[in-house]
């Protein structure tokens, strides 16, 4: 665009509403004491000083908010004037979560035009983490692809290409294709596809789809692969030997699948893996004794399975190897020898969780690069070596008197025999940032030496102990504390409100499953950081205090398992995770009971109520957002669309079973509102949540049918509605949930016959039982209604069912009325000839008229 045009374009063209308005609430959190956004006002925010707009659509394009001071004058050495400039121009306060508002990417359908561009050859669509369902990519079909044969790089990443079935054969035209990223898009498996025209692809990376089929023979022919990317895909069956012609792999992560067998020996022909990974499947065996055949490998990761047996000494002969994950296993023996060229560059070093015995050998100190070494959870023996020197981290248990002769910044000493008392040698290190104590059989109470141990951030973990006496006061440095599963009595007073230090750093606070008693103190406004607060399982009394409104980065609070607390939770907007017990009286300042909102708002976007954009939703004896229920004694989950992981655990039923989740916490997809007093039809709306992965409405008082099309929420894997008070039958959709692998109907009243599908059929009786149900996988025949029968009997009871149904007296009555209607007619002309005359001449004239005008209409 030429100047000319570009300035009158400028005049014109002013920025969207809705970024104006999230720019305005950003600035509204910024402390501005040298008043550096006073052009901030006005219709156009694309005149503000700092915000750089696209001149032919006005959207936001860059925020330059940098100080217009050098960083490097910070430093009062270059003069106290220009450090006082570089102080008064910075910002402060907080990032308001309205930036991401900002409308920064691409969403809604890729458009078919895109096809025209021939000669393209690199498109980067992708977007690994789109936080709103509605800002992801819309790819339907693929067929577009087949134009761009000059393609060489593709990243649809994060795309929603759930109905593009046709994604592979779309790719046959492309030869020129190096580059293929296509994760997170839900794309349908193809098996037996053909990819022998993609034979110059080096890069394919389709991690985090849910294929849930074996491994495609088709991937096989990539020989010229790279890099190859398959994990959290849901493949299954043997770990694929197919993989061994690859020979130009440097990169293959088959993590977080179901592959099973024991570790192919063909894995090692590839001589030029630089990273394997394998972890989180089900691998048994041993690992083969050619290991040093992988003689590039730096990173192995094959932790989270269960290969035993002892590590092969191979192992100590991959000199490049820089990382070494083996934990979870059920390896046994000793650990390996470092007198090979492993030792050379090893830096991290991961064997806990397994069973290896003996004493760490004591050639250990050749491995001097080493930064890392995690051996907890084993049956290993004998004295520490001499000399650790060079380890940053490391897992080891020496005597109450040493005094370390290093120091460290992070200490992990899990499980490992400490107490009673605190060990006094913690004192000499002065640079930690992270220490874990955690289940070391501590019985002291913490000294007061330990608050002030390091002028760095640090986290405590302390959990699992016997430490006693009161809440201590934290340094202002502590950004993590866990002290829960102690000894700790008394009230929380001392602790938050007797604190002389401003401006806390604490993030998290976990003081769960402790002795604390009293009420909740009303003062958290000096706590401003915390992220996650968990108080659960004490013996907490009164009002929920006010001031815990002022928490606007609480994302995760668990205040259940204490005696009596009520009040409200309506100012902590930011609640991504909760727990909470209110009293039996009153609910978060509602009364119990009620039924299910007709329109759930679950990223349906902004309603009369605040919104929760969920991807997980557990209410049980709880009611938060329209939803209301019966205060009870379990657990409450929030967990919104990704925007940043919240550091927390919670227990969960998903497929019938009660788990833990931590780490993937953020990534269930689930609606649990079990164990309450809902009464109501489940309303329709709810199957409109198609991302849904489990759905458990068990145990309430839900009474009306199962709604008509939950056959739509196509990704539902656990269904559970039992012990409710359905009625009707089952609707026919709900064999169209082809990943339904947790089915429980029972104790309801539906009728009829289950509908017919080789999944439905597959699933126990008692996923049925406690109805008036008939057929597969039930014992009781439907009759005639039931396939195929045999004898006069089912003959007969077919007729009868057939002769009461509505339908039949409907059909009866039209057959009737026709046959009626129609012989009174003909016999009328047959026996009455003047009727019959007065018929066909009435016929004949109307025919003759249609004639002319049709003759008339061709002569014109």
């Amino acid at each position: 665009m030429t100047p000319l045009f570009s300035d009158a374009f400028a005049d014109v063209i002013i920025c969207k509403e809705s970024e104006r308005s999230a720019l305005s609430t950003f600035r509204n959190d910024l402390e501005d004491s040298s008043d550096r956004l006073s052009s901030w006002r006005g219709a156009d925010c694309c005149h503000w000083e700092g915000v750089i707009c696209d001149n032919l659509t006005g959207q936001v394009r860059e925020l330059r908010l940098r100080n217009p001071h050098n960083a490097a004058c910070s430093s009062r050495s270059y003069g106290a004037a220009e450090f006082q400039a570089y102080d008064i121009h910075k910002l402060g306060g907080r990032l308001n979560p309205s930036l991401l508002q900002l409308d920064c990417g691409f969403h809604g359908a890729v458009p078919s035009r895109i096809a025209n561009l021939s000669r393209l050859r690199h498109l980067n669509l992708g977007d690994p983490f789109p936080i709103f369902a509605e800002s992801k990519l819309r790819v339907s079909s693929m067929q577009w692809l087949r134009h761009l044969s000059s393609l060489e790089h593709l990243d649809l990443t994060g795309a929603d290409a759930s109905s593009a079935s046709d994604w592979l054969g779309s790719l046959g035209n492309l030869h020129s294709l190096l580059d293929l990223r296509l994760s997170r898009c839900g794309l349908p498996p193809v098996i037996s596809g053909n990819a022998a025209n993609l034979s110059r692809l080096a890069q394919l990376h389709l991690s985090w789809n849910n294929f849930d089929s074996p491994l495609p023979r088709w991937i096989y022919s990539l020989t010229d692969l790279v890099s190859l990317n398959l994990s959290h895909c849901g493949f299954y069956d043997h770990l694929p030997t197919g993989l061994q012609n690859m020979t130009k792999l440097e990169y293959l992560n088959l993590s977080s699948n179901h592959f099973t067998s024991n570790f192919p020996p063909c894995i090692t022909r590839l001589s030029n893996l630089k990273v394997l990974a394998a972890a989180g499947n089900i691998i048994e065996g041993e690992l083969p004794a050619t290991m040093d055949n992988l003689t590039s490998l730096v990173t192995l990761e094959l932790s989270l399975n269960r290969i035993g047996g002892m590590l092969p000494k191979s192992l100590s002969n991959l000199c490049n190897l820089q990382e070494l994950y083996l934990y979870i296993n059920t390896f046994s023996g000793g650990l390996p020898d470092f007198s090979g060229c492993i030792s050379h560059n090893l830096r991290v070093l991961y064997l806990g969780w397994n069973n290896l015995s003996g004493p760490l050998p004591s050639n250990l100190k050749q491995a001097a690069k080493l930064r890392e070494l995690d051996l907890t959870y084993n049956k290993l023996t004998g004295p520490l070596p001499s000399s650790l020197g060079e380890l940053q981290e490391f897992t080891f248990k020496p005597s109450r008197d040493w005094i370390p002769p290093f120091q460290l910044h992070g200490l992990t000493l899990r499980s490992w025999r400490l107490g009673p008392e605190f060990p006094p040698w913690i004192k000499h290190l002065k640079h930690l940032q992270y220490l874990s104590l955690a289940n070391t059989g501590i019985e002291d109470a913490i000294p007061s030496w330990f608050w002030r141990l390091t002028p760095q951030n640090i986290a405590v973990d302390m959990k699992h102990n016997l430490i006693t006496g009161p809440l201590p006061r934290v340094s202002s440095n502590v950004t993590i504390l866990n002290l829960s599963f102690n000894s700790i009595s008394g009230s929380m007073h001392q602790f938050l409100c007797e604190n002389s230090e401003r401006n806390m750093r604490l993030e998290i606070l976990d003081l769960a499953n402790n002795y604390l008693s009293g009420e909740i103190p009303d003062c958290w406004g000096n706590w401003s950081s915390l992220s996650v607060l968990r108080l659960q399982a004490n013996n907490l009394t009164g009002k929920i205090p006010s001031s815990v409104g002022l928490l606007t980065r609480l994302q995760s609070l668990h205040l259940r398992g204490n005696n009596d607390l009520s009040g409200s939770l309506q100012n902590c907007t930011g609640l991504i995770v909760g727990g909470v017990q209110p009293s039996s009286q009153q609910v978060l300042g509602r009364d119990p009971g009620g039924a299910l909102p007709s329109q759930p708002h679950l990223g349906a976007g902004p309603s009369g109520q605040q919104s929760v954009r969920a991807d997980t939703l557990v209410l049980r004896r709880f009611q938060c957002d329209g939803v209301e229920a019966e205060a009870g004694r379990t657990h409450v989950l929030f967990c919104r669309r990704h925007v940043g992981v919240v550091p927390d655990s919670q227990y969960l039923v998903v497929k019938g079973r009660l788990g833990l989740y931590s780490n993937i916490l953020h990534w269930v997809m689930t609606l649990d509102i079990s164990d309450n007093n809902l009464t109501g039809p489940i309303p329709a709306a709810i199957t409109s949540l198609s991302k849904l992965q489990g759905l458990n409405l068990s145990r309430n008082s839900l009474t009306g049918r199962i709604p008509e099309h939950i056959g739509g929420m196509s990704l539902l894997e656990s269904l559970d509605i039992s012990k409710n008070k359905l009625s009707g039958e089952i609707p026919q959709t709900i064999a169209e949930l082809s990943f339904l692998g947790n089915l429980n109907l029972s104790c309801n009243k539906l009728t009829g016959r289950i509908p017919s599908s080789t999944q439905l059929q597959g699933f126990d009786a008692s996923s049925f039982a406690g109805n008036e149900l008939c057929g597969a996988p039930l014992l009781e025949s439907c009759g005639g209604n039931e396939g195929i029968t045999v004898g006069g009997e089912d003959e007969e009871e077919r007729a009868k069912l057939i002769f009461e149904t509505e339908e039949f007296g409907l059909v009866l009555s039209i057959v009737l009325g026709f046959a009626v209607g129609f012989w009174t007619v003909i016999v009328s002309l047959v026996v009455n000839v003047s009727w019959r005359n007065a018929y066909f001449g009435v016929l004949t004239r109307m025919g003759n008229y249609v004639y002319y005008v049709w003759v008339k209409f061709l002569l014109r």
